[in-house]
């Protein structure tokens, strides 16, 4: 199951970051999801990971 999350962010700054990412053909979901993925590995215990893997 997932779930979303929202942020605030300067206008300006999210339509800098929003054009720059489009020039390396991604998006700002895209580069997000892939921090969330090594946040979780980094902050979450590898028997965590195990145990949720299981799970799912």
């Amino acid at each position: 199951m997932k779930k979303s999350i929202s942020i605030s962010v300067n206008e300006e700054k999210l339509s800098a970051i929003e054009m720059y990412l489009e020039q390396k053909n991604t998006t700002l979901a895209a580069e997000l999801e892939k921090y969330a993925d090594q946040l979780y590995g980094k902050v979450v215990p590898q028997n965590v990971r195990d145990f949720i893997d299981m799970m799912s």
